[in-house]
């Protein structure tokens, strides 16, 4: 199915996602962003000289060496958040038997947190993908920085079709330098590599966000329809009978799914044509339960 974001105009597409967004992002900024996603670890701050009381495992022998004399590094809570979003633009995402495809709901979800991370002041960062690195937008502050991920979200025609997480996670592991928010948007219906996938969880924040079709979750079929796998290209055909293979790709998914999550990942599901406000309300409600205050 083709996606209903196909625009004449991509500033006017844009502007449209801001309106629509900004009332979501007033209500996500009531708390439960804040309250979710926190500026992560230690930040170095300076050196000073050892006293009796300090922890010897914060000194720095460097400087100790160098000046004679015991000096310890002090540290600062480091309180500045970085997200990215990392988007699936596979065809797979094009795909829905709705009203809006996978795509437009992950589109608008994306469009939601990075103006929350704006709004916040927190820094903002792109990355898409399919079965290749296709585009990386460094993380930045501010309205333009929010209003260039819509822009790229929308217009960006990626040269691949299918999903690789392969060649996506390893790019992943070496453009984020510091500790993020990774914000994984996918449908997950590919083999996740555990290893790349661990160590992005270990130093990341990592979140799975786990878009599907509404048929992926209540299969009903009245009669046969022919179908196109729009990665491949592939004909093919279901029928009310089908529903066996659905919940043979379904049972795959989640092992996959039970991969990330073994690792480190947090999971948030969401369907296409799904409010996304109040999805990430849900998802916020149930970390924040489940983390308890940190």
């Amino acid at each position: 199915m083709k996606s209903s974001i196909t625009p004449l105009s991509i500033l006017s597409e844009v502007k449209r996602l801001e309106l629509v967004t900004r009332g979501a992002v007033e209500t996500l900024l009531k708390g439960s962003y804040k309250s979710t996603f926190r500026g992560q670890g230690l930040e170095f701050h300076q050196v000073r000289e050892y006293f009796p009381e300090d922890d010897v495992r914060s000194i720095d022998w460097n400087v100790t060496a160098r000046l004679n004399s015991p000096f310890v590094k002090t540290f600062v809570e480091e309180r500045e958040l970085q997200m990215v979003l990392a988007v699936d633009l596979s065809a797979s995402l094009w795909s829905g038997s709705g009203p809006k495809s996978k795509r437009e709901t992950a589109l608008r979800l994306c469009a939601t947190l990075a103006f929350s991370a704006v709004k916040n002041q927190d820094r903002v960062g792109l990355f898409l993908f399919t079965d290749r690195a296709e585009y990386w937008l460094p993380p930045k502050r501010g309205k333009a920085a929010g209003m260039r991920i819509l822009r790229e979200l929308i217009q960006f025609k990626p040269a691949g079709r299918r999903t690789n997480y392969q060649p996506v996670f390893r790019t992943l592991s070496k453009v984020l330098k510091r500790r993020s928010v990774l914000v994984l948007v996918s449908d997950f219906t590919e083999t996740v590599p555990v290893e790349l996938a661990g160590f992005l969880a270990r130093r990341h924040d990592m979140v799975s966000v786990v878009v599907k079709d509404p048929i992926e979750t209540d299969f009903k079929l009245p009669a046969w329809v022919t179908v196109k796998d729009p990665e491949t290209g592939r004909v093919g055909y279901l029928s009310p009978g089908s529903q066996k293979a659905f919940q043979k790709a379904e049972d795959f998914r989640e092992s996959q799914l039970r991969v990330l999550t073994r690792q480190g990942s947090d999971r948030m599901d969401i369907t296409a044509g799904e409010n996304v406000t109040l999805s990430l309300m849900k998802f916020f409600k149930k970390r924040f339960e489940r983390n308890g205050r940190r």
